[in-house]
């Protein structure tokens, strides 16, 4: 069967008996009229495998919507009932390797692995790159404190003359976590500090938008360090401070909560409530967060603790908090299978994030072969793949053979010693979506693929030369292609750019709109009746009178409405309409 309609069967027969012990994981046709199903045992995890009737998965769907119409709520669940089996003909019943964990094929596909918060300090150095307790140009703080000033004065952010992106920074009235300057725009904040008392003398922190519309760290660093010299001067560090990976999935479906709070186990910090167990693990999250009774979050570990985690509905998130982001929807929709080129994401599925952060005593303490501590951004993008691995195992298990990391979605077995319960199939997925494997022969969507990005070259020679890149592929033989594992293929042609702009512009616009239609709701309900009481209260009216109002005030404090909105656009980076119709 169809990969999709193969998750959607099992989507149903979830929904079918929602509250069974019994949770399909795979599915199969046996003939026209009945399914061969993989269960496991959400209390014990072990496998079984029988037949189901077409028939009685309508039947039970039927029931389902009966009882949550009579129980007067949807979310009601129906009595519990066990699935009913149909015995499989011959040795269809027997067990064989599909009942094994690591041979259960799992439908998690990842759509999108990155990092998603990048902070970094910025030091001072000498020529031979020793920090030194830097000291800011006079002029530059000159500079800095007219800008506060004005900030202050106008009781809003006002523009730099350093520009990101092509967009300037903008000063804010307040300073902030000990520094006395901060600057920001859509892609970057900027915290500056005098210098000479400490030697941390800035820091940067890169926005999501930036980060996942650059989604390569090396000309991410470079682009910043570019930055930051034209500010600071050529002698400077940038120490990686704080560091999340991300990595978003669909088809993972995490079960009833008794099953979330038996099937993590993590080495996050420790409280009274959740002491540390014999075998050194932390059994679940350290809470649940849900929302209409729906699962949405799952933190693990305290979010100012050297290492943290977080697993949430992304979709959700996104719908319910953060609508400005619904760019992300454009992202995974052009992710594709490494092999078939068919869409991973239908737009409707929900999408789970798995959330790592490192803060700077964690990176501090990373060993490796041939390195100890992170601390160099520079050095960052070399060792993503082993900092995901320390974060959530690896999918070959640790050095002794037995699974590994901070955080594991486990199956549970009888063994009292569970570092030795086996990773479910859903989370070796997951492990796998920072690392690189080699494929040696190139599939035909892969080929062409590299074809149509081969002419794109040929045809703009300044798109193949970058000055910043940092293409890992470039001298390989054809037919031999370096991917990661797991993750999806984006062609390198898409930039998320503009619609970040417009998904962004139709959210803010839209918020706008609301607002200001509940004031003029609240203005009209204010305004006096006058002589006439069975006035019709009319929209254009009430703009007509809010116009009066604000002229007014406009003149009483002395602003011009053209300058202030030339002003603005620049910050908003969106022109001068008189200067594109010049």
């Amino acid at each position: 069967m169809h990969e999709k309609y193969t998750q959607r069967l099992l989507n149903r027969l979830a929904a079918a008996w929602p509250v069974s012990r019994l949770r399909p994981v795979h599915v199969e046709e046996l003939d026209a009229k009945t399914w061969i199903v993989t269960y496991r045992d959400a209390q014990t995890g072990e496998m079984s495998r029988a037949g189901l009737s077409k028939a009685e998965l309508r039947r039970q769907e039927q029931y389902v919507r009966g009882w949550s119409v009579l129980a007067g709520a949807r979310s009601a669940p129906p009595p519990a009932q066990e699935v009913p089996v149909v015995e499989l003909p011959g040795d269809a019943s027997e067990p064989d390797a599909l009942l094994a964990a690591e041979k259960i094929e799992s439908m998690v596909r990842v759509l999108g692995a990155f990092v998603d918060t990048l902070v970094l300090n910025v030091y001072q150095t000498r020529a031979d790159f020793e920090v030194i307790k830097g000291r800011l140009e006079s002029d530059l703080v000159d500079e800095l404190t007219l800008l506060k000033e004005q900030a202050q004065n106008d009781e809003e952010p006002v523009p730099s003359r350093f520009a990101f992106g092509g967009t300037p920074l903008l000063m804010t009235a307040k300073g902030g976590e000990g520094f006395q300057w901060i600057l920001k725009n859509k892609l970057l904040t900027l915290a500056v500090n005098k210098g000479a008392k400490m030697r941390l003398v800035a820091q940067v922190r890169c926005s999501s938008e930036y980060l996942w519309s650059v989604r390569d760290l090396g000309k991410v660093v470079h682009e910043v360090f570019g930055f930051l010299v034209s500010i600071f001067g050529n002698r400077l560090k940038l120490q990686v401070s704080a560091c999340d990976l991300a990595v978003d999935v669909v088809g993972l479906h995490l079960g009833t909560l008794s099953d979330v709070k038996r099937h993590f186990v993590s080495r996050a910090q420790l409280t009274e409530e959740r002491p540390l167990s014999e075998d050194g693990m932390v059994d679940g999250p350290d809470g649940i967060k849900q929302r209409w009774g729906r699962l949405t979050g799952l933190p693990f570990g305290a979010r100012n603790g050297r290492v943290s985690a977080l697993l949430y509905n992304k979709k959700h998130e996104i719908q319910y908090k953060s609508k400005e982001k619904e760019w992300f929807y454009d992202l995974w929709r052009v992710a594709r299978d490494a092999e078939t080129g068919e869409p991973l994401w239908d737009g409707e599925e929900e999408v789970w994030r798995i959330e790592i952060r490192f803060k700077r005593p964690a990176l501090n303490e990373m060993k490796g072969e041939d390195f100890h501590g992170i601390d160099d951004a520079f050095d960052l993008e070399d060792h993503l793949a082993g900092l995901w691995r320390y974060a959530v195992g690896c999918p070959a298990g640790g050095e002794d053979g037995l699974p590994d990391g901070w955080l594991r979605y486990i199956i549970p077995t009888d063994d009292t010693n569970r570092s030795r319960w086996p990773v479910h199939p859903d989370w070796q997925v997951i492990q796998g979506a920072f690392q690189e494997r080699e494929e040696l022969e190139e599939t035909d969507y892969q080929r062409e693929e590299r074809e149509r990005e081969e002419l794109l070259q040929l045809v703009d020679e300044e798109l193949a030369a970058r000055p910043f890149s940092t293409d890992k592929k470039k001298g390989r033989r054809p037919g031999r292609r370096i991917i990661s594992a797991a993750r999806p293929v984006v062609p390198e042609s898409f930039t998320l750019k503009p619609y970040i702009r417009e998904r962004k512009h139709q959210v803010n616009t839209r918020q706008m709109a609301a607002q200001i239609g509940g004031c003029m709701e609240t203005i009209e309900a204010w305004r006096p009746v006058g002589d006439d009481p069975d006035v019709v209260h009319d929209l254009s009216s009430t703009f007509s009178y809010v116009f009066c109002l604000v002229e007014d005030y406009f003149e009483e404090k002395g602003r011009d409405y053209g300058q202030r909105v030339s002003k603005k656009r620049v910050v908003y980076g969106t022109g001068d309409r008189s200067s594109d119709a010049a």
